[in-house]
């Protein structure tokens, strides 16, 4: 695990110039630290690639993020299919 801080996690995780694991990468780091908001953010953020947005998605499956995630899928003005991937999560571990 490296010593990025939530805000270079989400500079690199926003930085077209990286490789797409070194992204990847710094989307998990923010899932490993709870960085709920942070993870949210990139979610919404719509000039980030939609397989980068769905990892960031899937990083707020967690019980500290079960709030934001339970926002998107809520959110209208979220594209339908962050909106349902974000429901069937949900489903998922209410199901669990």
């Amino acid at each position: 695990m490296s010593s990025r801080t939530p805000e270079e996690c989400i500079e690199l995780a926003l930085d077209k110039s990286a490789t797409e694991s070194e992204r990847e990468d710094a989307i998990h780091e923010l899932e490993m630290a709870n960085e709920c908001d942070e993870l949210d953010a990139l979610v919404r953020r719509e000039s980030l690639s939609d397989g980068l947005r769905q990892r960031a998605l899937q990083a707020l499956a967690t019980p500290q993020c079960d709030t934001m995630l339970r926002r998107l899928a809520g959110e209208e003005s979220l594209e339908p299919s962050l909106r349902q991937e974000a429901e069937k999560i949900l489903h998922e571990r209410d199901d669990h």
